[in-house]
């Protein structure tokens, strides 16, 4: 399996144009694209955390858009109009926390 993650803190009053536009991206990766499936996260502090499942790499990468843009004419209207709704909900102000990872176990 292969996962994205993505993050971000949103602005005030945004939560639910956040949740419904997440939703119809999400879907329509799961349902045409190939994903397993995605989950969203509110975590501590305002920070929401959302991640996208994969069979593989080579299935995530194919199934994005060719020319590398998130709102790509080759994606439907209403996806299109639902990734500029979240990026438009996410604060631009508030730094993002670094994260570290260690490999702890694998199997």
């Amino acid at each position: 399996m292969f996962a994205v993650i993505y993050r971000g803190y949103l602005q005030p009053g945004k939560e639910e144009d956040y949740l419904d536009a997440w939703k119809v991206v999400a879907q329509y990766f799961v349902e045409k694209r190939g994903a397993i499936g995605s989950t969203l996260h509110r975590a501590e502090g305002g920070l929401w955390v959302a991640y996208s499942r994969w069979p593989d790499k080579k299935t995530r990468d194919t199934s994005w858009p060719k020319d590398g843009t998130a709102v790509s004419e080759e994606l439907p209207p209403k996806v299109r109009k639902a990734i500029l709704v979240l990026k438009d909900c996410l604060d631009p102000k508030r730094a993002l926390p670094e994260i570290c990872l260690d490999v702890v176990d694998e199997v």
